[in-house]
């Protein structure tokens, strides 16, 4: 558990056994401290169906992170099979001796768990309700897509642009992301100098768009940066195409999406320049952490790319644990996680802020500040 809290401290969970008086010994000498009892942590993930390889990518993160100094703590994995029985199971858990939990993954399970009066012991669970309410010691931590525009937004908006455009496939999926970016846009006075949505089969770039948005007219301002809602794929042919369009290229920001963390030379070289927001544990692969992406992927042998985030956010969810109660009792108190910046809004919901990347040849160099 090595993530500091940053701006306020929050206890452990752990047990201390300090000096007593002595027994059977010299007045006033102090006997040999017992051991610190090890906490026990339930973690409730899917084994089998459609989430389980996601919940095994989540077990070996914490598994890893635990195996950091984890020494006075203990693992108890239960198997999370029927969403409507995960209270129950929480409960089960709770009466084998954990005293926190991490878990479910399910959304239908985190419901299952809102609907709930109370909970018998604080639990992380991975994934965010549909609902607003829940009990007090309910915590969510979830990798939201939307999440990831509206930090987009936030970081164009911070370099004091005030007009973009917006581009995104024609999906639910591109809704949802150009929907998180359209929120936090508009909700601070941005505006939008063209939108467009794009075929995800064969993404376009209809003829005058970009710089028609550039040059703007009397209904709108002229676009400062250009926001793209894309996977690598349908990334790699829009930004040809978009190079291609304006020598004079604002400043572009897209999503994670947009990266899948292989290696790939070719596949980078297409987008090269290219900047998104992306989780820490993405871009910093120093060899001596053991807890980075490249270490993780030697002891691992190898690293599922499907759900190559959820390692970090079993590393985070393991490190959070200590932390929790501070950072829902002190507003501004925040802890520098492998999946970004971590922080709880006031109904107990992890906030991440994540950095800012630029794809270069050999892959992503994360960036101090954004490029102009």
């Amino acid at each position: 558990m090595t993530l500091p809290l940053l701006a306020g401290c929050a206890g452990a969970p752990r047990g201390e056994a300090g000096p007593t008086s002595g027994r059977g010994g010299q007045p006033g000498t102090a006997a040999p401290a017992k051991p610190a009892p090890r906490v026990q942590i339930a973690v409730l993930l899917p084994e089998t169906g459609r989430y389980a390889d996601a919940g095994r990518a989540v077990r070996a993160g914490i598994v890893a992170a635990q195996g950091q100094g984890g020494q006075d703590t203990e693992l108890k994995f239960y198997a999370s099979r029927d969403p409507g029985r995960t209270p129950e199971l929480l409960r089960q858990a709770a009466a084998n001796g954990a005293s926190l939990a991490i878990g479910p993954l399910e959304k239908e399970a985190v419901d299952a768990l809102v609907r709930e009066p109370a909970l018998p012991i604080p639990t992380l669970a991975l994934n965010r309700a549909t609902g607003e309410a829940a009990p007090v010691n309910l915590y969510q931590f979830a990798l939201d897509p939307e999440d990831e525009a509206s930090d987009a937004a936030r970081k164009a908006w911070g370099r004091g642009f005030h007009s973009a455009l917006l581009l995104y496939p024609a999906n639910p999926w591109g809704e949802r992301l150009a929907g998180g970016f359209r929120r936090e846009w508009l909700g601070r006075g941005g505006s939008f100098a063209a939108t467009h949505a794009f075929d995800p089969e064969q993404p376009d770039l209809p003829q005058g768009l970009l710089a028609d948005a550039l040059a703007g007219s009397i209904h709108a301002a002229p676009a400062e940066c250009l926001f793209l809602v894309a996977t690598a794929a349908q990334a790699r042919q829009l930004w040809l195409l978009v190079l291609a369009s304006a020598p004079g290229l604002p400043p572009v920001f897209a999503t994670s999406h947009v990266f899948e963390g292989a290696q790939d030379i070719e596949g980078n070289q297409l987008l090269s320049g290219l900047q998104f927001v992306e989780i820490p544990w993405m871009v910093d692969t120093a060899p001596t952490d053991p807890l980075s992406r490249a270490s993780l992927g030697r002891t691992q042998g190898g690293l599922d790319p499907r759900y190559i985030r959820l390692y970090a956010m079993g590393i985070d969810a393991y490190g959070l644990l200590p932390y929790l109660e501070g950072l829902a009792t002190r507003p501004g108190a925040y802890v520098d996680g492998r999946t970004g910046r971590l922080s709880l809004d006031d109904r107990r919901r992890v906030q991440r802020e994540l950095v800012l990347a630029r794809m270069d040849t050999l892959g992503p160099t994360r960036l101090a500040t954004l490029s102009p």
